[in-house]
Order: C-alpha cells, then sequence, then structure tokens
C-alpha cells in the first residue's frame, strides 16, 4: 500500500474508527492483525497487514479468524486495547502509521493503566501494531511533544519536482510508487498529479486482469500511465474502502491463502520425493535380481558339460564351445575360484531362485508406492515432483548413477576418475600424495578399495548415499583398477580388500597414503586387466 493510498484509505476510515469499541484482537495469518470492532452501525473487522514489501490497511467484508495460539506480543495486545474505545486517531501517511489513542478501560484482568496516562495503539504498515504510553503532565515540557503530530510534508512546486526527483530521499511525499508513475509522464501531467495529491480526497484506481475482475494486480491512488498498467483493466470510484477492500482480497487473504496452501502441500511433497527416490532403488534392485537370473543360463550350460572336469576341479574362467547351432566365439564363464565347477553351478541355480523370488515381492511393493504416490498427486491437484517410470517385463537393469553431483567440482591432478560401466563413479590415486587426496574426497558411506599384501593405489566407489547397492560388475571394476596400479599388476588375479570409508583412517606420522581399516568390507579375488582402465576412463 503506497503512502498515499493509505492517507487515501484513513480519510475514508475515520468516522467508522472514531468511537468504536476494541471487541476482540487476533492475529489471522503471518503478519495479519484483525481488530473486531463495534460501533458507529455494526461490527466490522479492520486489518493490518504488516510487511517490509507489501503493507495493507482494509475493513475485512468476510469474517477472518485464527485457529493459532497467540504469540505473547498479541496476548499484550489483549490485555491493554481489548474493551477500550477509540478515542482519536493521527495518521502519518509518510510513515504510513496511524495513532489511536484508546479511552475507557481494558476487559483483562491487569490491563488498567496509571492515572494521568495516555494510551495510543500505534499501527505500523511495517513493522506491526505496538502500545505507547504517554505521561499527559510531562507533555507540555517535552521536546519533542510525546503526543504523534499528524504529516504535514513539504510538498515541490512545479520549479522544484525535476530537483526533488533527483534528490527524492529529502521529499517524503514522494514514495517509491509515485516516482515510477512520474517517470512515464509528461511534465505538465506531473505538476497536475502532484497538485491532486496535496489536495487529497479524490478517487481510487482498480487494475484487474482482463476478464477477471476478481483477479487484482495493482490498487493506487491516481490513474497508472499506460506503461505500468498494460494488459490490465482500470476500475475508479470514491468509494475508497470498498475498492481497498476488493484490492485486499487478491492482494492480502489471495496471497497469504497461497502461502498456506504451499504450507501445507510441503510434507505431501516431501513424501513424493521420498516414494521416488524408494523407487529409484527399487529399479536398480529390480536391475540386480534380473541379473542374478540371467546367471542361470551359465548354471545350466556348466550343468551339460559338468563331464568335462574333475569333481574337485577349481578355476576363475572356463570356456564352453559354442553350439553347433550358433557360430561365434566360445563361451566365457567367470567363476568363484574358491569353490569347484560343480558348487558354483549350484550356486548360480540359487543365486537364480532367489532372484525369481526377489522380483516376485518387487511387485507389491512397487504397486504399493504407486498407489500411494498417484493419491498425494491428487492430494496436491496433480502436480507434484516426477517419479521413475515403471519398470516392466524386459525392462533394462538399473540406469547409470554417475552424475556431475558426484564427481568432485575440482578434481586433484593427483587423482583419476573412472566410470564403471554401471555408472559409478571412480576415483584411484596416481600416487601416495594422491590416494591422500582420494581419501578426502571420500564421503564416509562410499567404497574404498586396496590390493591385499602390498602396495598400491587407493580407490574409492562414489555412492549417492550409504544404502545405494554397488553391483557385482562395479565392484570387480573397480577391484581391477586397483590391482592395476598394485605390486599385483603383472599376476593373473589379485585379492582386493573392500571397506567403507568411514572405517579408514590415516595413520598420523606415518608416509603418506598409509591407512589403517578399522573394518574390512569383504574380500575378492579379481582377474587384472590393463586394457579395462582405457575403457573406463572419464573424459
Amino acid at each position: 500500500m503506497d503512502a498515499h493510498l493509505f492517507r487515501r484509505f484513513c480519510e475514508a476510515a475515520e468516522p467508522l474508527l472514531l468511537g468504536s469499541r476494541i471487541e476482540k484482537l487476533q492475529e489471522a495469518g503471518p503478519g495479519l492483525l484483525v481488530l473486531s470492532l463495534y460501533g458507529n452501525g455494526g461490527k466490522r473487522q479492520f486489518c493490518l497487514r504488516h510487511d517490509r514489501k507489501e503493507p495493507f490497511c482494509f475493513f475485512a467484508g468476510s469474517r477472518l479468524t485464527s485457529g493459532a495460539a497467540p504469540t505473547a506480543a498479541v496476548m499484550r495486545l489483549r490485555k491493554y486495547a481489548v474493551g477500550r474505545r477509540i478515542a482519536a486517531l493521527v495518521p502519518q501517511f509518510c510513515q504510513r502509521r496511524l495513532w489511536l489513542l484508546l479511552s475507557g478501560t481494558a476487559e483483562k484482568q491487569g490491563g488498567a493503566i496509571p492515572a494521568g496516562t495516555a494510551l495510543w495503539l500505534l499501527l505500523d504498515l511495517r513493522d506491526g501494531a505496538s502500545l505507547h504510553f504517554q505521561r499527559q503532565e510531562t507533555d507540555a515540557q517535552a521536546d519533542p511533544p510525546l503526543s504523534p503530530e499528524p504529516d504535514a510534508p513539504a510538498w515541490p512546486g512545479p520549479a522544484q519536482l525535476p530537483e526533488a526527483l533527483a534528490h527524492w530521499r529529502d521529499w517524503p511525499v514522494l514514495s517509491p510508487a509515485l516516482r515510477r508513475s512520474l517517470a512515464h509522464m509528461e511534465e505538465a501531467d506531473q505538476w497536475a498529479l502532484m497538485e491532486d495529491l496535496r489536495a487529497g480526497g479524490g478517487d481510487v484506481f482498480l487494475y484487474t486482469e482482463a476478464g477477471a475482475p476478481d483477479a487484482v494486480r495493482a490498487v493506487a491512488a491516481w490513474p497508472l500511465p499506460p506503461e505500468l498498467r498494460a494488459g490490465l483493466e482500470e476500475e475508479s470510484g470514491d468509494e475508497a474502502l470498498a475498492l481497498v477492500e476488493r484490492a485486499a482480497a487478491s492482494l492480502v487473504l489471495g496471497r497469504l491463502a497461497e502461502a498456506a496452501g504451499a504450507a501445507r502441500a510441503k510434507p505431501v511433497e516431501r513424501r513424493l520425493r521420498k516414494i521416488a527416490k524408494l523407487l529409484e532403488k527399487l529399479d536398480m534392485e529390480e536391475g540386480r535380481l534380473k541379473a542374478m537370473i540371467r546367471r542361470q543360463e551359465d548354471a545350466l550350460a556348466l550343468s551339460a558339460n559338468l563331464w568335462r572336469w574333475p569333481a574337485d576341479f577349481r578355476a576363475e574362467v572356463v570356456e564352453l564351445a559354442a553350439d553347433r547351432e550358433e557360430a561365434g566365439a566360445p563361451r566365457r564363464i567367470r567363476l568363484d575360484g574358491r569353490h569347484t565347477v560343480r558348487a558354483n553351478m549350484e550356486r548360480l541355480f540359487h543365486a537364480a531362485r532367489r532372484g525369481k523370488r526377489g522380483l516376485e515381492l518387487l511387485a507389491p511393493r512397487r504397486a504399493a508406492l504407486l498407489e500411494e504416490a498417484e493419491s498425494l498427486r491428487q492430494a496436491l491437484g496433480g502436480a507434484g515432483p516426477a517419479l521413475p517410470a515403471d519398470a516392466g517385463e524386459g525392462a533394462p537393469g538399473p540406469a547409470p548413477v554417475a552424475s556431475a553431483r558426484l564427481l568432485p567440482r575440482e578434481l586433484p591432478r593427483r587423482v583419476q576418475a573412472f566410470v564403471s560401466e554401471d555408472g559409478f563413479l571412480l576415483l584411484r590415486g596416481r600416487d601416495a600424495r594422491g590416494n591422500q587426496a582420494v581419501l578426502r574426497k571420500a564421503a564416509p558411506g562410499d567404497i574404498w578399495l586396496h590390493a591385499e599384501g602390498g602396495p598400491g593405489a587407493h580407490v574409492l566407489i562414489r555412492r549417492a548415499h550409504a544404502g545405494q547397492e554397488v553391483p557385482e560388475r562395479t565392484l570387480e571394476q573397480a577391484g581391477c583398477l586397483a590391482a592395476c596400479k598394485s605390486w599385483r599388476r603383472d599376476a593373473a588375479s589379485a585379492r582386493i580388500l573392500y571397506a567403507e570409508a568411514r572405517h579408514v583412517r590415516p595413520l598420523r606420522g606415518a608416509a603418506p597414503g598409509t591407512v589403517r581399516m578399522d573394518k574390512i568390507l569383504a574380500t575378492r579375488e579379481v582377474a587384472v586387466d590393463p586394457e579395462l582402465e582405457n575403457r573406463l576412463v572419464h573424459s
């Protein structure tokens, strides 16, 4: 509310305020103080929306109530103001303040004031309401006087106006809204507007969207220039209180309702984001289970060729000739060298059965999450964060999860970056200082790797969060990267230690890169493949 519109409002509101009794005082919303008044022909609600950017003062046509417990400031206002009458008012429109002199006896116990003391209720559009107690016998001796004085600002004449606009801080009547309008006016129109405002009174101008009379976008004490009301319809009249009330319905009550709706929607939106993350995890888990099921083909191939190997035969990789009907290279099956071929076959069959059972359990969980998300979306009117698409039969495995947010903004030159075929970001130290840097870049839930039994590079698997599952392929590829830059780089295979970064600590006083592992997550025998570095290197 501009200062000149506030002046026009106070002029129109004075007959309704004088002599009215304050029956209630409450905060109907954040920064919205409501005074329920009785007198001068009925009951009405006087509203003060105090704010630094968009303050407003108006009479509410519909009753406004508060469902929240009153604050201490509101309780103090009630203690002294409720039950008293408005005996006088002093507007200070340049400061957008309205002083109300209260008389009579307060309803609240303890709200009495000493004899010879005047009680003023200050309604400040910027800072809200406050109480001021004035000792009348010292008022005449005070300098400046304690009683509020009405505004008597200086108004620039036609010859002074250009200079006044250049030094507007010295002219309180040149409010920000008025300066914006004067900037789009001819000199003669500027003089005429300043004279109209100095005289006071006049019409109030309301601006609404075309075809939507309830969608008020601006209200002013003068007609806005065409440049400031493009696309808006103008309506004017001398009923300032009614027009200001219409404007407040959109500019104050409507925006407070939107803010309240947004606050109520926050828990729903938060739950929707949580559901989206859970569905992403289900997609990744589904991909992992399908990969376990696909290993059944390897198990069947081993079952058909068990006769080829002794009962206690162990190997890291076995090769089977291609079927006669299918031309191509021999089939390579990677095995766990700690077990026999038969044991590997049984483990693969067991893993496939577990994968099938897991998929059966995933389906109802996914359906329940999608159903809950749909109900939450309906509560938000169809809005809300996007959810991952439902994975159907034959859908691919987990999507790559390595993203720019997992890559440090400034990667040290002693650290190499790789991306696994599953999309995970892998960091490897180039030397001892690089190993130090890798550990410094680690989050507590990241996976740290090192070759067992001798010196080597530190490798880090970056995870989006500590509960994120890392696929078997990524674990093997990260282990291979650690082995290729270790004392086992010339061997066929290497045993790799895996630990969460929160369990790996640098040793004080030791050589750079020397660490202590408080807890080992797992160990794994991986094949050493120097060509993997070229395939996974980050561009």
